[in-house]
């Protein structure tokens, strides 16, 4: 009897294991999600101007490729494989300062906020790939004799792997490593994030 009761109670523990493990985490395997899910993403970081492009050589300018970047994306994540969502955020591509024929000093500034459709998948439990595409709303500050700026849009995409480590079963903590490019003005920056991962709304 005592034998039993052991076996049900193992029994009991092992379906309850398994049934924690499947909602445990931000994300789930592939095709396990067993909620619909709101999910927000807060990233923050460090982006690489990597176009070779930059100023003109005969400003001699002082490039600085190394900006911030801080993205907030906001994912659906239904019970099957693929999830839908949309980022934003603001970034800056590059910086360089110059020095004109007389001596003159200026400045200028690249930055962009995407707004962007995206798709992701999860590969296993917490490592994650997205993509997307849209547009980047790009303002180039111009700093030389007074002030000046002008606004452009370009068309460009995304690509990203996140690993996310979770906290609980709402929260999670982890790094995206994230391409960033405006294709038509054709910048470009690699950049190394930061993530808070918050399922706020499920059902």
């Amino acid at each position: 009897m005592q034998g039993s009761k052991k076996l049900v109670l193992i029994l009991v523990l092992f379906i309850s294991t398994r049934a924690y493990s499947q909602e445990e985490g931000i994300l789930s395997k592939p095709g396990k999600t067993i909620k619909y899910a709101l999910v927000a993403y807060f990233s923050g970081g460090i982006g690489y101007y990597l176009p070779i492009k930059g100023a003109p050589d005969y400003l001699q300018p002082k490039v600085s490729k190394w900006s911030p970047v801080s993205t907030i994306r906001l994912m659906w994540h239904p019970n099957h494989l693929i999830r839908v969502g949309i980022e934003t955020g603001h970034m800056r591509f590059l910086s360089y300062s110059f020095k004109d024929s007389i001596g003159n000093n200026g400045r200028v500034l690249v930055n962009a906020k995407p707004l962007l459709v995206e798709w992701s998948m999860a590969i296993t439990k917490r490592l994650n790939l997205f993509a997307g595409s849209g547009v980047y709303f790009m303002t180039t500050k111009l700093d030389y004799a007074g002030q000046t700026s002008s606004n452009k849009l370009s068309v460009g995409w995304m690509a990203a792997a996140s690993y996310i480590h979770p906290l609980s079963q709402n929260f999670g903590i982890g790094t995206e490593l994230k391409w960033l490019d405006a294709a038509e003005s054709t910048d470009g920056s690699l950049a190394l994030q930061l993530q808070l991962v918050w399922k706020f709304l499920k059902w």
